[in-house]
């Protein structure tokens, strides 16, 4: 094995990067590592350098191969994945994590199926000569790293290079597998937001938007209750909401601490707006924020959310209208006007909404009703 500072020694080309810079670097690139797999290519004189990522017990051939290679060389991937996996001796899963391998290791002499292998597989593809070595990480990551040949071994100085490198690739990988997780967290999460229907925007005392997510994005450019006007300001179809707005922009900006206030968007798809003070966590200026504007609507027009609540808690088409109507913040009494029926008809519907979704009151049932699936539909 040799130390690191064998390593600098021996790729530190001038002007250049070292491979263990790249190394390091390599859990932050797209695609991982393939400025490390270059160099690396181009300094111990390969033919092909691959790293191959897996996590949990997924065969060799579910691997994700990450790449650099003589162009020229013809891609064997489909030949192997076909059949030729199986008569490959290489016992990648058993690798002791950190040792350096050669191909000749697995081969043995008068093995018929090996011997099948080398002279069907490896010798036509020029890859007879090969360095193989396997790190892992926590939650399960695999990734083998294979460096090969055609016409020449590699030398016990290569052997010695891909051995000191390996701590420094298990914990890249560890820093690949914690970024890799967090970034499927972070898109199960976002999507799940974005299902929810939630968005968010800033205004400054104009009622100008200064920043925006992609959900509010989507509203404005897509949605009828709100929309970009002349300069970039704020405009909404409602005239009491735009009436709400100004109020809210004028108070916001002469007390940063006064109250945060709703307003209603739209009935149909449901959208309303939660404006908060941007508080102090601003930049000075022209264009200092002063309000937060949090969006959240139905992604689903109320015949669809109807249906949904039928399917879901065994509501009849009246029951699921009264609840829906309840979710979107009218009364007993309100929700029976806009529904054309009395309001003891309604409130018998109340009743059977409650135990149909084990609701002990209408705050309840509105819970319920929010946080269901069908909030995510």
């Amino acid at each position: 094995m040799v130390d690191d500072a064998t390593i600098d020694r021996v790729d530190a080309p001038p002007g250049g990067e070292d491979l263990l810079t790249l190394l390091h670097r390599g859990p932050l690139e797209t695609p991982p590592w393939q400025a490390f797999l270059s160099r690396l290519q181009s300094q111990v004189g390969a033919e092909f350098c691959g790293m191959f990522f897996r996590q949990g017990d997924a065969h060799i051939t579910d691997s994700t191969e990450i790449s650099a290679g003589d162009p020229q060389l013809e891609d064997l991937m489909p030949q192997y994945k076909a059949g030729f996996h199986a008569l490959d001796p290489v016992p990648y899963d058993s690798l002791a994590p950190g040792r350096v391998h050669a191909l000749g290791e697995f081969i043995e002499p008068g093995n018929p199926l090996h011997a099948r292998y080398l002279h069907e597989f490896l010798i036509p593809g020029r890859r007879q000569f090969q360095r193989i070595m396997r790190v892992t990480a926590p939650g399960g990551y695999n990734a083998v790293l294979v460096i090969w040949r055609g016409e020449t071994d590699f030398s016990g100085d290569v052997d010695a290079l891909l051995a000191g490198f390996a701590p420094h690739l298990a914990i890249s990988l560890q820093l690949y597998s914690v970024i890799e997780r967090e970034r499927v967290h972070a898109g199960i999460c976002g999507e799940a937001v974005r299902r929810l229907n939630f968005g968010w925007l800033r205004l400054d005392a104009r009622g100008h938007v200064l920043d925006r997510d992609a959900q509010a994005d989507h509203l404005l450019r897509h949605g009828d209750a709100l929309r970009m006007g002349p300069g970039g300001r704020l405009q909404l179809r409602s005239a009491e909401a735009s009436r709400r707005l100004n109020e809210a922009l004028r108070d916001f900006a002469s007390d940063p601490l006064a109250r945060p206030r709703a307003v209603r968007l739209s009935d149909e798809p449901w959208l309303d707006m939660l404006l908060r003070p941007a508080g102090d966590h601003v930049l000075s200026g022209p264009a200092r924020p002063v309000v937060t504007a949090y969006l959240h609507g139905d992604r689903q027009t109320g015949v669809s959310r109807i249906d949904q609540f039928v399917h879901l808690f065994g509501l009849t088409a009246s029951e699921a209208r009264l609840a829906l109507a309840i979710t979107r913040g009218r009364t007993i009494a309100e929700a029976a006007a806009e529904l054309g029926i009395s309001e003891q008809t309604a409130r018998g519907y109340s009743k059977i909404a409650y135990g149909k979704t084990g609701a002990r009151g209408q705050a309840d049932l509105v819970r319920i009703l929010l946080t269901s699936a069908a909030s995510l539909a």
